[in-house]
């Protein structure tokens, strides 16, 4: 019978080449060519098996007959209706020789030059560099994905643009290792007055103007509590003097009692624009004085100070009763209770007010809780009002922090205590000085180039230099005639322009290496991977970034490529904390997590922000890294009794949690939570934040878990979009689209998957129901709207997940899926493989890698060995070995 649509678009055509033996005619004359042989306008799926030989050296071929094994091998051709159905020895014959004749023709390997993708790249230069604040340019071209991943190398092109970028990061990081000298300009002092105006910080910081003084209420340990000189920036770096006039505010009618003792006033320096919200303990303090109580006007002996070019300051109040506890940003916990506890009628208020009407100013909520507190319509024996609050807020988030720092700021604005910041003169610079940015440059240049005392010449500076550089650039150490070629480029560059530095001619070796092939690309050689090109393909798998020094010693005295050592430096390797790249990587693309950044909720649904989503990644990243970690069986992918979450996730899985932190969480196996099929972020990449499909699921359950994947839908064939509007139900619309019988073959796998999963809403939570948009989901969307979650939906028809999979086990829910994969490990098992393989060796598997995967599947099951145990014999695997 025909090979279905899995086999259209293979060419037909196979040249004349090696026989087919008699059996094997004979097998396909008897159960193949009833659909697979005579005239071309009656072959199924355009497929002719009536050949006599067959060029097994082209592609179409391997291509074709591959799929013939595949299919007969899964027992999905001859089809069930077909009219001759191979028994078991016949099957079993014919597969073994084409077994040995595809293994013989497509062995394992078969990776080609293979660039650096995006990441790897970015990782390299960092590394290469010391350089962990290095980012790529937004401009950089993305990769694109092959087989599932964005490091197989026949996705990796270079294009035009690709090729720009190169060469302009290649400049910029020579420029930032080898800058030229600098000539510092004569100082020309001038003089510049800093009135209250000429302050500022964000509405509600902590500072304000009062009248013709800037006042100052808070000490948080954040940036916009403090007055910030927004008239002046430093214009060029240099020392300069600074005078500052100010006086302390205090009145009677304050709620804390009269100071004697000075307020510290602390000045800051930041770059303008930058560091608004950071934490003083993290910025540049200039310096510090005390303020006198008991003057009407305090001047300040005048500071001298160094400011770097575009640098503004900023004047802190430092021992004020608003305050954060040390390292934090929010305010002390401490300072709430004080202001909630012992002022009963306040608590009340605020309680009552609940954060008040939103977009509210600092003052607006000031009169709104102080008309509450002389309304005498409070509850005064509320037990709430005699204990701390069981939820403090912070941030934008309504809550006892935000009500007491408003009500707080605004009480101190007006009648103290407070430092007030009369006016502040600025006088330079009086001398001009390296800005830091230049001085970081340069300390990081000298120990970049790292000259030695004993290189009395720039030859043997340069010569030294180049081959350890190059070394660590090549991976490998450089040869002679490498070498050479760069010592004649510098040299060349140093005779054509004597008058200039060495540096100048390495930043000319420092570019060319930085665009060389041998930077830019993994295994270019042929034949088997060499000691160095192993150590570069393991490290990229486990870490992604390149050798370290102990990788690379291995390789280089040629030890590496024992199996007990590479054995151990996989394991090694699997320790390091670079290990999170690839947890990172090969999650955010086998599971699909990298495209929740893509997705948006439908807010109908439920709020949902940015730290809700980067919870969703964290679990999942979280549960894999465990896994590894702990050496899990495979059976814990499916069915692990634990994952990790926090207070972010109680509105996807409920529960109760509190913190940000994630937390293991514990639960009874063989239910519905837990594992691959109960990942909310899987949930959320599997659909598109409004509604569930069951294709989108099912396909994606075929291929990242069960490893049959489908091909995809002829081009003709319309998609069957939700009916939002409940009149008609999912399964019902695919009912009727399987009634095409072009589409019913792949469908009998897809959908059974899809249905089962159809009680995980768009982000993962647990529905019993279809929800129906309401007719006001058109409308523009209010702030009460906002306040409750699924106010723009009501319950439609109830789901029904039952399904049959092909082999007629029979599905009532995702518990049933799991138990299914549970009983058919080896499913998953080879699936996980395979995905490692192709992520690990950056190409597509030949049919000799798929033999191994089914190898590597037994040994991991048969000996009950964990996920870690599996990544080494991967790592020892003759695919991982080959080119």
């Amino acid at each position: 019978m025909f090979l279905w649509c899995q086999l259209i678009g293979f060419s037909t055509v196979l040249f004349a080449g090696e026989s087919m033996p008699a059996p094997v005619v004979d097998f396909l004359k008897q159960h193949c060519f009833e659909c697979h042989a005579g005239r071309e306008d009656k072959l199924e799926g355009d497929v002719n098996l009536d050949l006599r030989s067959v060029d097994w050296a082209s592609t179409d071929s391997l291509e074709l007959w591959t799929t013939v094994h595949e299919v007969v091998h899964s027992g999905e051709m001859p089809p069930r209706d077909a009219e001759s159905i191979p028994g078991s020895v016949d099957r079993d014959t014919f597969l073994a020789w084409l077994g040995e004749v595809l293994t013989e023709y497509s062995p394992p390997g078969g990776t080609l030059p293979r660039r650096l993708n995006r990441i790897e790249y970015l990782n390299t230069i960092r590394n290469l560099f010391d350089y962990p604040e290095f980012e790529l340019p937004p401009s950089f071209p993305s990769d694109v994905s092959k087989f599932g991943f964005d490091n197989v190398a026949s996705g990796l092109v270079i294009s035009p643009p690709l090729l720009a970028q190169y060469l302009e990061i290649a400049t910029a990081i020579a420029d930032e290792f080898l800058p030229q000298p600098v000539t510092l300009p004569k100082a020309e002092p001038h003089h510049y007055s800093i009135d209250a105006m000429g302050l500022n910080t964000d509405e509600g910081g902590g500072g304000a103007l009062a009248g013709e003084v800037f006042r100052l209420v808070s000490s948080r340990n954040m940036a916009s509590a403090a007055g910030w000189t927004s008239s002046f920036e430093a214009p060029i770096s240099g020392i300069y003097s600074v005078r500052i006039d100010a006086r302390v505010f205090q009145t009677g009618s304050m709620f804390y009692e009269r100071r004697s003792k000075p307020f510290l006033l602390q000045v800051f320096a930041r770059q303008n624009g930058e560091q608004k919200y950071a934490k003083f303990s993290d910025m540049r303090m200039l310096g510090e004085v005390s303020i006198s109580t008991s003057e009407a006007k305090h001047s300040v002996d005048p500071l001298e100070v160094e400011l770097f070019q575009g640098e503004i300051m900023g004047f802190r109040w430092a021992d004020g009763p608003v305050y954060s506890d040390p390292g934090r940003i929010d305010l002390s916990h401490d300072f709430i209770d004080d202001r909630l506890l012992n002022d009963p009628i306040f608590y009340a208020a605020a309680l009552k007010l609940n954060g008040g009407k939103r977009g509210s100013s600092q003052a607006e909520f000031y009169e709104a809780i102080c008309a509450l507190m002389e309304s005498g319509d409070l509850d005064l024996s509320d037990p709430a009002l005699g204990k701390p609050p069981a939820v403090y807020g912070g941030g934008l988030f309504n809550g006892p922090h935000n009500w007491c720092k408003a009500y707080a700021h605004e009480q101190m604005h007006r009648f103290g205590p407070a430092l007030d910041i009369l006016e502040v003169a600025v006088n330079g610079p009086n001398r001009v000085v390296i800005s830091q940015t230049m001085r970081d440059r340069l300390a990081r240049s000298k120990a970049f180039l790292g000259r030695q005392a004993s290189e009395s010449t720039d030859i043997l500076f340069v010569e030294r230099f180049l081959r350890d550089f190059l070394s660590r650039a090549f991976r490998r150490p450089v040869s002679d005639d490498q070498l050479g070629g760069y010592m004649e480029l510098v040299c060349a560059h140093r005779d054509e322009f004597p008058e200039k530095r060495i540096e100048d001619a390495l930043h000319l070796a420092i570019r060319k290496a930085l665009l060389s092939p041998h930077f830019l690309f993994l295994e270019l050689g042929g034949g088997a991977l060499d000691e160095h090109e192993l150590a570069s393909r393991l490290s990229y798998f486990l870490n992604g970034s390149p050798p370290d020094a102990e990788l690379t010693a291995l390789a280089s005295s040629g030890q590496l490529s024992k199996l007990d050592v590479l054995g151990k430096e996989t394991r090694r390797l699997l320790s390091k904390p670079e290990r999170l790249e690839f947890v990172k990587h090969f999650t955010g693309q086998w599971l699909g997590t990298r495209m929740l950044k893509d997705i948006m909720p439908d807010p109908r649904l439920l709020k949902f922000f940015n730290p809700d989503r980067d919870a969703l990644i964290e679990e999942t990243e979280l549960f894999f890294e465990e896994l590894l970690a702990g050496n899990y069986t495979l059976d814990h992918f499916i069915d692990p009794g634990f994952s990790f979450r926090n207070q972010n996730l109680n509105k996807i899985y409920g529960g109760d949690l509190t913190g940000k932190k994630m937390q293991r969480v514990s639960f009874p196996k063989g239910g519905r939570q837990g594992g691959l099929l109960g990942l909310a972020s899987i949930m959320m990449a599997t659909a598109n934040g409004v509604d569930t499909h069951p294709v989108h699921r099912g396909v994606w359950l075929l291929e990242n878990v069960l490893g049959q994947p489908t091909p995809p839908p002829p081009a003709d064939v319309p998609a069957v979009a939700p009916d939002t509007s409940g009149a008609t139900t999912m399964r019902e619309l695919m009912l009727k689209h399987q009634a095409d019988a072009a589409c019913a073959r792949c469908h009998e796998k897809i959908d059974p998957l899809g249905f089962v999963m159809e009680q995980f809403d768009p982000v993962g939570r647990w529905r019993e129901y279809y929800p129906i948009y309401t007719d006001g989901a058109s409308e523009k969307l209010k702030e009460e709207f906002y306040s409750s979650q699924g106010e723009g939906t009501r319950l439609g028809r109830r789901i029904d997940t039952s399904a049959t999979m092909p082999g007629g086990t029979l599905l009532n829910d995702v518990t049933d899926l799991k138990a299914y994969l549970m009983n058919n490990m080896e499913l998953f098992a080879s699936c996980l493989i395979e995905k490692l393989l192709i992520y690990s060796t950056g190409r597509e598997l030949s049919f000799g890698d798929y033999r191994i995967v089914q190898s590597l599947t037994n040994d991991v099951l048969d000996g009950d060995r964990g996920f870690q145990d599996l990544i080494v014999s991967v790592v020892l695997s003759e695919s991982f070995l080959k080119r």
